[in-house]
């Protein structure tokens, strides 16, 4: 047992020499004999071992001898204990879960909570072999893909499965062997749940049925192609980094077009790299979700968006696709401030600044041309300000703008001009105008009106300058 343990470790780098370890030890054998073996590995590999305990609250005087267990265990093999009773029946039905997600959740948060808290290298958990086969069959049953079929991984982020490569039965002999005398869950003998029927149920009738040995055969099966996905996971991400225009905490902003050329088994797992991303994980996310982004891309109108599980949107644009969380979509926002003139003119809102002045060019101090030569992306432009006397306002789009854009030959409403200009329907409300009325003299960063530029005749120029990004007071 210890050499498997240790050739796993080796295969996988999935323990080095002076790790401090989180041990997740419910009491069942699986943990018992995990953290056994760690603290015979400890000495030799400068280990430091930290166990984790949770009660679920859910099984009454079982579930207090299986913590009175693990404290007892811990002190036997001089191994610091972090325990906690936490109300898992609440936490489901508060947050519309199963028992067992709702356990899984709580027990990895205060994995990491505790790994924090001792600054851990790895948290180690139990899974071995026919965890694995069941949950390959459980995947299967769901409907999946490579993924789901590669089953879990030896070493994930921080979390380690050390026994991931034995069975069960050898880790029984173990325990029987070191006299460690582990709980037995009654929850797992029961056929109540599909994890437990699958090992109750399913597996023995299998072997039954063909003679087989499917956990083997399933793990065989399972390293296979756990090999061909970390392949594929490379092309992709060499795909991947021609499709990307933008990625970071909040979303994953995609070339639309570039997109649309890979094959569909690229986008596939491009949208859900995506999604795990800026989720975390690709839990709740199932294959309906990815296929409806994928008909998004193909048959969706520019503009449209979908609502996904756990808050994830997909939003298409005129060239993107734009991956992100409910929590960073921008809020409807309203602005409408007089320009001070001469001065400056904060709006919050968009956490901007308009500087306003005003030139004298009657004098013939100055050369008409130069205030004439400003590019349209600039946010330094100049206007004729006996056109814009009466007042002019910063504020964002209403419905009946119209825009007359230098150098056109007609005005147009402003919808208009931003369809025509491919603007994102989601950025149009938080772009700064110009206007004078329903008139717009200026898109800020785009394009300033015909109607209101600086010509032969000028005599005093208003000058404006707009700065982004400034800190609010």
């Amino acid at each position: 047992m210890i050499d498997k343990v240790l050739q796993a470790i080796e295969k996988y780098n999935i323990i080095r020499s002076k790790d401090k370890i989180v041990v997740g030890v419910s009491g069942g054998p699986d943990s018992v004999c995990l953290l056994h073996i760690l603290c015979r590995l400890r000495e030799s590999m400068n280990l430091g071992l930290v166990a984790v305990h949770v009660n679920h609250m859910l099984r009454g005087n079982e579930a207090s001898g299986d913590e009175a267990f693990v404290e007892d265990l811990c002190a036997k093999l001089n191994v610091e204990l972090v325990s906690r009773s936490i109300d898992i029946k609440k936490l489901a039905k508060e947050q519309k879960l199963s028992l067992e997600e709702a356990g899984r959740i709580e027990r990895y948060r205060l994995f990491d909570e505790v790994a924090d808290n001792y600054g851990a290298q790895r948290i180690a958990v139990a899974h071995n072999k026919n965890d694995q086969a069941e949950t390959v069959l459980m995947n299967i049953i769901r409907g999946t893909g490579l993924d789901g079929l590669k089953g879990m991984d030896y070493i994930r982020g921080r979390i380690i499965r050390p026994l991931l490569g034995i069975n069960r039965a050898e880790i029984e002999d173990y325990c029987r062997i070191h006299n460690l005398n582990p709980r037995i869950d009654s929850s797992n003998l029961e056929d109540i749940y599909t994890r437990n029927r699958i090992r109750l149920d399913l597996i023995p009738y299998i072997d039954k049925l063909f003679n087989a040995d499917i956990v083997n055969g399933i793990t065989k099966m399972a390293d296979l192609i756990r090999d061909d996905v970390s392949f594929i996971e490379n092309q992709t991400d060499e795909i991947s980094s021609k499709v990307k225009k933008k990625s970071d905490g909040s979303q994953v902003v995609l070339d639309l077009a570039a997109l649309k050329e890979c094959h569909i088994a690229a986008q596939r797992r491009i949208i859900r790299n995506s999604i795990k991303k800026i989720k975390g994980d690709i839990r709740g996310i199932a294959a309906v979700h990815i296929d409806s982004i994928i008909d998004l891309i193909e048959n969706g109108a520019t503009g449209s968006k979908l609502h996904l599980p756990h808050g994830v949107r997909a939003a298409k644009s005129y060239e993107t696709l734009k991956i992100y969380l409910h929590e960073f979509e921008k809020e409807d926002i309203y602005f409408n401030k007089k320009v001070n003139i001469p001065g400056i003119t904060i709006v919050n809102e968009v956490n901007g600044k308009l500087e306003a002045s005003l030139i004298d060019v009657s004098s013939g101090t100055f050369n008409i041309k130069d205030f004439r030569r400003a590019s349209d992306t600039s946010c330094v432009q100049f206007f004729d300000y006996d056109r814009l006397r009466e007042g002019i306002y910063i504020r964002n789009r209403r419905d009946g703008d119209v825009f007359k854009p230098r150098s056109s030959n007609g005005t147009k409403k402003l919808k208009e001009f931003f369809i025509d200009n491919k603007i994102p329907r989601e950025t149009r409300n938080h772009i700064p105008l110009i206007s004078k009325g329903k008139e717009i003299v200026w898109i800020i960063g785009c394009k300033i009106s015909d109607k209101f530029k600086v010509t032969e005749n000028t005599k005093i120029i208003l000058k404006l300058s707009y700065e982004n990004h400034i800190e609010n007071n």
